[in-house]
């Protein structure tokens, strides 16, 4: 039986560490989000409900992509897109703003 999960997609995302935040100091960072859905807009309204439910603010998303061939993910992100495919989401956060 073929795999039905949804696949995943990488967005390049801008947002505002807002006061539900767990760094709630209001500056806006550069994340990183892998999120699951079955076409690009679902994966948009994945990753923006969980940057809102983790206290992400004025999410501006730069850049989508369907992630065709998980072979080719460095290994640094590998652990990221793992936690998105199995529970949708999962955002790596940019020390720096």
């Amino acid at each position: 039986m073929p795999d039905e999960s949804p696949p995943v997609f990488v967005l390049t995302v801008q947002a505002v560490a807002g006061p539900r935040n767990s760094v709630p100091d209001g500056r806006r960072y550069d994340l990183l989000v892998f999120a699951r859905g079955r076409e690009e807009i679902e994966a948009d309204a994945v990753a923006r409900k969980a940057l809102a439910d983790l206290g992400w603010d004025e999410p501006a998303i730069r850049r989508t992509g369907e992630i065709t061939d998980p072979s080719g993910i460095p290994p640094d992100l590998e652990r990221a897109y793992a936690n998105a495919a199995a529970h949708g989401c999962a955002v790596i956060v940019y020390d720096e703003p």
